[in-house]
């Protein structure tokens, strides 16, 4: 089955409890749009160097959402979402509480990209359902040397 959210709305409840009191009951499409930007970046900042270490060609070889070990998104989609979330209830043209939300949670989103994209990702590259310790993917900066 295809992964199309990484966290849902009982995670967001998790960090901010009245996030479903604020005049939205159900934030599914903001959890799919989290979904998509997550994928994007990581396709283009992570995937494609990660893919040649594994010697893959990214062109022919996609990123696949559901090889990444399950929950391993989880935060980050939530600090996601939430950014999204309050960026949609902000009144537009003012300062107000929801733009102050919204800020630490994109702040929370990108410290947390950055941990991730650093540390590397944990993806089942052989797709076998399991992510070995193989699979653990940790990036080592190349260095060049002139000769």
């Amino acid at each position: 089955m295809a992964i199309t959210v990484y966290s849902v709305d009982a995670d967001l409840v998790e960090v901010r409890p009245n996030i479903l009191q604020l005049g939205v009951d159900d934030w599914t499409f903001k959890h799919k749009e989290a979904f998509s930007a997550i994928n994007r970046v990581v396709e283009v900042r992570w995937y494609k160097e990660a893919a040649l270490e594994y010697s893959l060609d990214w062109r022919d070889n996609a990123f696949s959402p559901d090889l990444v070990e399950e929950g391993y998104f989880k935060d980050l989609s939530v600090n996601k979402t939430l950014e999204l979330a309050y960026l949609y209830l902000m009144n537009a043209g003012e300062s107000d509480p929801f733009e102050r939300q919204m800020r630490i949670f994109r702040d929370r989103y990108n410290e947390e990209l950055k941990i991730l994209l650093a540390t590397g990702i944990n993806y089942d590259w052989d797709g076998s359902g399991v992510v070995v310790d193989t699979e653990r993917y940790h990036h080592v900066p190349r260095r060049l040397t002139r000769v």
